[in-house]
């Protein structure tokens, strides 16, 4: 397992696209947290800079960075058609390890990209809510810290959903373009049109669905006398529990796909 964990290490860390992507990742989230915080708005109790307290930073940070879960993917598609690009994959197949250690590869790469959008979250959070908190005790206010949880298995759940798309069609641009186009408008197609008595339960509205749209802000334009709707709306949402609990089993699914692939495929 140490000699597997220091292979994806060196493929991983040292490739460019990991670097400029995570490097994107890290800017726009930081520029859309620092544009929106610019913001003067305010509506009866509401105002953005709430937003950016404890403990209502732990809703809104995960929700915004769920906008660049697609880099990640991204990542992940990229990182996985390389390596039937430059035949690592076989190498390793050759060196003595199996469609398995191959599979326990990825899932450690998307778990290490998975902590540092969790970090990332939740240090962000951390000063920000120290920054603005009105006092200044030195103990951050961690209720409704699970939100950043869900936003780490939501973001495991996109990157197991494009390894598997990455193993299937093993080519950079048509698994971009057709995991992209799955999850919109193909999905959105495929549970409004033909199931749309179990649109809740498909993949990717499960895992969208885990980084809902801030509660305090919600709650404001849905005040009685506001006619503003903001958010989800009516559309069939599963509960925060049931929806964690299914979007981890798609990930096992996911997984259990990949290394189902890899054994059929000869490298």
């Amino acid at each position: 397992m140490r000699r597997l964990i220091q292979i994806e290490n060196i493929k991983t860390f040292s490739s460019n696209t990991f670097r400029l992507i995570i490097s994107l990742h890290l800017l726009f989230f930081v520029l859309v947290l620092l544009s929106i915080s610019r913001i003067e708005l305010s509506m009866g109790e509401f105002s953005v800079t709430r937003l950016f307290e404890f403990p209502n930073v732990w809703g809104f940070f995960p929700w915004v960075a769920s906008w660049f879960n697609l880099l990640l993917a991204v990542l992940i598609i990229v990182l996985t058609c390389n390596e039937y690009r430059y035949k690592t994959f076989r190498q390793q197949v050759m060196n003595g390890m199996h469609e398995g250690h191959l599979t326990l590869g990825k899932i450690y790469i998307i778990l290490v990209i998975a902590l540092y959008a969790f970090l990332l979250v939740f240090l962000t959070g951390l000063v920000s809510g120290w920054l603005t908190g009105v006092e200044r005790t030195g103990v951050p206010d961690l209720s409704g810290f699970h939100h950043v949880g869900i936003y780490f298995i939501q973001t495991v759940a996109y990157m197991a959903l494009a390894l598997f798309f990455a193993t299937l069609f093993k080519n950079n641009g048509l698994s971009i373009v057709l995991f992209v186009l799955y999850l919109f408008p193909g999905e959105v197609i495929i549970r409004k049109l033909i199931f749309p008595g179990i649109e809740a339960y498909f993949p990717a509205k499960v895992i969208g669905d885990l980084t809902p749209f801030p509660s305090l802000f919600t709650q404001q334009m849905t005040m009685p006398g506001n006619n503003l709707q903001i958010g989800p709306g009516s559309s069939e949402m599963l509960s925060t529990g049931a929806a964690s609990g299914l979007a981890v089993l798609y990930v096992v699914i996911f997984l259990s796909l990949t290394f189902l692939l890899l054994r059929r495929r000869s490298f």
